[in-house]
């Protein structure tokens, strides 16, 4: 192996390392770009920007942090209920949209809802909406004839 060669394999080994490094950086970061922030951790970056901005005492700080992590869970459970609203939108518009489907378009209309709630739960470390209640059937049921058309 000549001195060129063995040159060139490693300048190729640490590209590829750059180029794997730099794709895995960019990944974790997208995904924790659009992920929201956990309860704890919103409440600890509060507490603390009002304990700084607002130069609080240790004694006021120990009075407002309950109030800030009853604050963060109200925020919490609004997100979820958002989620789940979200959830219900979409299987509504699937169940409309069905109607006008043959049952090969209604397979493909099952799996791209079943991308979206991947992308959903990748997205934002959980289900739109999780389990739906039992209601009439949607674009997933191909047993049958499509649903009339709501009146």
């Amino acid at each position: 192996m000549t001195k060129q060669t063995a040159t060139f394999y490693l300048a190729a080994v640490f590209g590829a390392g750059l180029l794997a490094g730099g794709m895995g950086g960019f990944s974790l970061g997208m995904r924790r770009a659009f992920a929201p922030p956990r309860p704890h951790d919103m409440a600890v970056h509060i507490c603390g920007d009002l304990r700084t901005r607002l130069r609080l005492t240790p004694a006021q700080v120990q009075e407002i942090e309950p109030v800030v992590t009853e604050t963060v869970t109200a925020i919490e459970a609004v997100r979820t209920a958002s989620g789940k609203q979200m959830a219900d939108i979409f299987a509504k518009s699937n169940q409309r949209i069905a109607q006008f489907l043959t049952p090969e378009q209604r397979v493909l209309m099952r799996e791209m809802d079943r991308q979206r709630q991947q992308f959903f739960h990748k997205s934002f470390h959980g289900p739109p909406g999780g389990p739906h209640p039992p209601g009439p059937p949607g674009p997933a049921d191909t047993s049958g004839p499509p649903p009339a058309p709501p009146r």
